[in-house]
């Protein structure tokens, strides 16, 4: 049953209308880079980050649900990819080494996380100087939908706000997904 979900969550990421092409185009990624997908999910921006990096690069593909990160694991054994490390985490904290990333991606992840501040302040140790955070995130329509009745959105200007006030900089903000907002960020 799980693994039909990972499944399906990786269908819906590539549907046309999230634009993953053009999103993945505007992240700063080279090869040998060092990448933290949080709730990895099914692993689809997981697999295409190690794709990016090399194998001189690393991801992290960090989620709290054991059975996605067994549906990703069973994948890159079964492709026999080497530079993702599968990363069990229980909600609290980011289980990485310090300083350890270049780039920490959340898309549609931040309306499950409770306490932001906590969060940013807390992920400022797995950067590394110069590191940057991207965060894609639904916002919020008028229409009545899943996204709207269920909470699973964080408006962008309450993203701003949050990382303003942990000691992040806006270095990026793009407005061609429909729904969603992107900014990328760094520390201060």
């Amino acid at each position: 049953m799980i693994f039909n979900r990972a499944k399906m969550l990786n269908r819906r990421a590539n549907q046309q209308k999230f634009k993953i092409d053009e999103m993945f185009k505007k992240l700063p990624i080279s090869q040998g880079a060092v990448i933290a997908d949080i709730g990895c999910g099914g692993g689809c921006f997981t697999i295409r980050f190690a794709e990016m990096v090399g194998q001189d690069g690393k991801v992290y593909a960090v989620d709290i649900n054991e059975k996605y990160l067994a549906y990703v694991g069973e994948y890159i054994h079964k492709k026999q990819i080497t530079n993702i490390e599968l990363v069990k985490v229980d909600g609290v904290g980011l289980n990485l080494p310090d300083q350890s990333c270049d780039l920490i991606f959340l898309r549609n992840v931040l309306h499950h996380i409770e306490d932001r501040t906590w969060y940013f302040e807390n992920m400022k140790r797995y950067l590394r100087p110069k590191g940057k955070v991207a965060i894609i995130e639904y916002k919020r329509r008028s229409a009545l939908n899943f996204i709207s009745l269920w909470g699973h959105y964080v408006e962008e200007k309450a993203i701003l706000e949050t990382m303003e006030n942990t000691g992040y900089i806006l270095v990026n903000s793009y407005d061609f997904l429909p729904e969603q907002s992107y900014n990328i960020f760094e520390l201060k």
